[in-house]
């Protein structure tokens, strides 16, 4: 009787530990860094399925033609059919610039149709094309996000500040003529809705600014849209729609941090088209927050988790000179060299907590204790599995000094990306608690991750690896990956 009641007081002791110190393993066991591989690396157990390559594929266009799928993939939106995990269709954005002379120059967005079948996810039919002409075309399509209404917003990244740049000798967007008032170049550098019942773009969402748009997060509201700033220094900015479920329409604001960063606020846009064309230069001058390259943003729980990718020195010199004010944690970094410039190699997880706009470091980016190194986060997603929030979270480095990669891939000039689980249960969480997942072929960026509801399969774009890989990596491509959630 006694051994009896000490083993239920032991389980019971167990279970209250259990809930005060989280568990922090993920779902599979983490795998060691690697710097010299032709193929992706997984857990023990992970298998992936190729599902759309870069030329290899041919999409179906609007007047019928198969051509070659255009590459450099990367957001993903994955709509399920009837509430499916295991049938649905993947939209995969286009991050490109350059000329085509049969799919059309500049970015643009495919999609198909997918089914888990015997363990194996398939495509099912053709791989389509969507023409975005209606809109005057579209510009380096970067990430995006799935409205609460169902349509797909797609974001615009660097835009150009001049016709000619647009251009470029005839090697990107050649069409230069003015389009729904705006010059050309102007017209690049929006969020773009999409319509996936039609798969017809809608409109250019002019009311969110024109911005070097890397990622958009739309919050259940259908109004509240949280939108990054790939630019260094760049802008964290908010919309919120003046109607529901109408993005046309609305309020932009820009991120002010207080200078002792315990704290924020929104400062309010004007809301003519000239402001929105130059957004990013009127919120320096109304005096918002300076960030180091926002990459993605994911919103969990409430809290509102972006990734700064940094990267080496850069001078926020004439961003100040107009009002801007540095971050709080640029301005504390180690590495400052003096008041405008900033040094971040590493890059951080930061979060917000919208109730108090207190915008902090989850993690900052560096070495490993398994002798690997965090650096440079990007590509963003979340899951749940078995009850714990997980946030993933992809690298894109933009140099391979500073022990970003090995001795070897240093000595070669080759490039490795990884991507992390982090459980958001850990209090306080170090880059130590981060539990590798992949290591991306030679060259890649992984990007665009998304998981199916039931958190069983990842969707994930193999983007740019290096073209002296072996295939199927030696193109970018889009694989879904099981067998390990």
């Amino acid at each position: 009787m006694y051994r009896l009641i000490s083993v239920a007081i032991l389980s019971g002791v167990l279970a209250m530990l259990a809930m005060v110190f989280p568990k922090e393993e993920a779902p599979f066991e983490g795998i060691a860094a690697n710097y010299s591989t032709q193929g992706l690396i997984l857990p023990k157990g992970a298998k992936y399925d190729v599902l759309f390559s870069e030329q290899l594929d041919s999409v179906v266009t609007d007047d019928g033609r198969k051509l070659p799928a255009k590459g450099k993939q990367d957001f993903l939106a994955y709509l399920p059919i009837n509430g499916s995990s295991e049938h649905g269709y993947l939209y995969v954005n286009h991050e490109l610039r350059n000329a085509n002379d049969l799919l059309g120059d500049g970015g643009g967005m495919s999609w198909f149709e997918v089914q888990l079948k015997k363990g194996q996810w398939q495509v099912i039919g053709n791989f389509h094309y969507i023409n975005f002409d209606n809109v005057g075309g579209t510009w380096h399509n970067c990430g995006g996000s799935v409205t609460p209404k169902g349509t797909i917003l797609t974001a615009e990244e660097y835009p150009t500040t001049s016709n000619a740049k647009l251009y470029n000798n005839g090697a990107h967007f050649r069409d230069t003529t003015d389009f729904n008032g705006f010059k050309r170049y102007e017209h690049m550098g929006w969020m773009v809705e999409v319509d996936p019942k039609t798969n017809k773009p809608l409109h250019k969402l002019y009311a969110m600014g024109r911005y070097s748009h890397e990622d958009v997060h739309c919050m259940p509201d259908g109004k509240t849209v949280y939108l990054t700033d790939d630019q260094s220094p760049g802008v964290f900015f908010k919309f919120v729609a003046d109607k529901k479920d109408d993005y046309t329409q609305g309020q932009l604001y820009a991120y002010q941090q207080t200078l002792d960063g315990n704290g924020g606020k929104w400062l309010v846009m004007p809301r003519d088209t000239q402001s929105m064309i130059n957004a990013r230069e009127v919120a320096f001058k109304l005096g918002a927050t300076l960030f180091k390259g926002h990459e993605w943003v994911e919103v969990v729980n409430s809290k509102v988790y972006i990734t700064e990718t940094g990267g080496d020195t850069s001078n926020f010199a004439q961003a100040i000179s107009l009002g801007g004010q540095p971050a709080y944690h640029l301005s504390k970094a180690p590495n400052k060299i003096n008041d405008t410039l900033f040094d971040a190699p590493y890059g951080n997880i930061l979060v917000l907590d919208p109730q108090s706009n207190k915008m902090d470091v989850l993690i900052t980016g560096g070495d490993l204790k398994d002798g690997g190194n965090f650096s440079q986060p990007d590509g963003l997603t979340t899951v749940l599995i078995d009850n714990i929030q997980y946030l993933v979270v992809c690298e894109d480095i933009g140099s391979t000094k500073r022990n970003r990669v090995g001795p070897e891939a240093v000595a070669n000039k080759e490039k490795y990306n990884e991507m992390y689980f982090l459980d958001l249960g850990i209090p306080k969480p170090t880059r130590d608690n981060l539990v590798r997942f992949s290591v991306g072929p030679r060259g890649c960026e992984q990007t665009g991750p998304i998981f199916t509801p039931d958190g069983k399969t990842m969707f994930v774009v193999v983007q740019n690896p290096d073209k002296r890989n072996t295939e199927p990596f030696k193109r970018s491509t889009v694989v879904a990956i099981t067998g390990c959630f």
